[in-house]
């Protein structure tokens, strides 16, 4: 004696029979050619956008920042000191370093709008052009929505665009500092990585003020105000002894040179000390301007980062594998739900009909010489 099935005498499924995943995937892998139609298409728009998207070259440059003159510490504590030291370099700070010569400053410096306006106004090589003398600002060779709009408004949009070509890294152990940049052209794109580490050194020559700058010009300033006193207790000093020759029988004239001799003394000691003072801080002011050792000059590279052959047809056979099963697996579910609910199938059905007919209905009519005048009755 057979069991009875559960579709019906017939064989059939009965409309409140529950979809199993096994009716699902036989009912997708049935729409194979669905599947594979929709996933041929997905797989050739992808493999078409090699060609209609810009290829984008990557050059990438590296520098090391270097720290200006640190404190000193004292002999004694020197090994407190270096074990402290060690401990804040794993955690990316230094001790006694000024926070702006680390290596997340400049990953923020490297995004920062002052130097990117810099960086967008800076004249290179035109690739776009056959003669290699002709150059434009990067400004205008990048593109951007509404390129033809104002110049304000244009800039901006550059600046942003040009965030999201150049990323930055820093190894904060290191103080090693990478930069990438993404163009359509290899020249340009090495061009402006090197750029940019230029701006970067000209900013720590041009616009930190250190504090070996402030002090060399106060000592400076002292130091002119100092040689003028030691002038003035000089002259007063020679002009005594001009008037009395024979000061020293006079207690009260001997008691007076001395005096103005200690004059000249304290004045020639404060000149000598601002002097030493001065030649030292011209010294520390060299010194302790940060600078930037480049590890890798950024050159042209060879071969575009995208597109690649071998991961663009893998996307674009993973791309058309899972549109390919979304869609079979779709329809499965739709007519599953057609077949539970044919009355409100048979109304989206008809919804779609009358929305495709509206669509064609509000496209202009194409003249033909196959279909009669409307001016001609037709015959009878």
């Amino acid at each position: 004696m057979t069991a009875a099935s559960p579709y019906g005498s017939n064989g059939s499924r009965p409309p409140d029979a529950p979809l199993s995943f096994a009716r699902w995937l036989t009912g997708t892998l049935t729409r194979w050619r669905l599947a594979l139609l929709a996933g041929g298409a997905v797989a050739a728009m992808v493999l078409a956008s090699a060609f209609i998207v810009a290829p984008v070259y990557r050059s990438t440059a590296s520098f090391v920042s270097n720290a200006s003159g640190g404190i000193k510490l004292p002999a004694s504590i020197g090994s407190l000191a270096g074990g402290l030291s060690g401990m804040a370099s794993q955690l990316g700070m230094g001790m006694g370093n000024d926070p702006s010569e680390s290596a997340i400053f400049y990953v923020q410096l490297l995004h920062s709008r002052e130097l990117l306006t810099r960086l967008a106004h800076t004249r290179f090589p035109d690739p776009r052009t056959a003669a290699p003398a002709d150059s434009a600002p990067l400004l205008d060779m990048i593109k951007v929505r509404g390129g033809h709009g104002e110049p304000r408004r244009r800039l901006e949009r550059v600046i942003r665009r040009l965030e999201d070509d150049i990323s930055v890294s820093a190894d904060i152990k290191t103080n090693l500092v990478t930069l990438d940049v993404d163009l359509q052209w290899p020249e340009l794109s090495a061009q402006v990585a090197n750029r940019t580490m230029d701006l970067v050194d000209a900013f720590n020559q041009q616009q930190r003020v250190t504090r070996a700058q402030a002090k060399r010009r106060f000592v400076e300033e002292r130091l002119g105000e100092a040689q003028a006193e030691m002038q003035r207790a000089e002259d007063r000093h020679r002009a005594f002894r001009e008037q009395n020759r024979v000061y020293r029988t006079s207690p009260t004239l001997v008691a007076e040179d001395e005096q103005l001799s200690r004059q000249v003394e304290l004045a020639t000691d404060l000149y000598t000390t601002l002097r030493r003072e001065y030649e030292t801080a011209r010294i520390n002011e060299v010194n302790d301007a940060p600078m930037i050792t480049v590890v890798d000059t950024a050159v042209a590279p060879a071969r575009p980062r995208w597109p690649r052959p071998v991961p663009l047809v893998v996307i674009a056979l993973m791309a058309a594998g899972l549109v390919g099963l979304v869609t079979a697996g779709s329809a499965t579910l739709y007519a599953d739900w057609a077949h539970r609910n044919p009355t409100d199938a048979a109304d989206v059905r008809r919804a779609a009909l009358g929305a495709l007919g509206r669509g064609r209905r509000s496209m202009p009519d194409v003249p033909s010489h196959d279909v009669p005048s409307h001016d001609v009755p037709p015959r009878p």
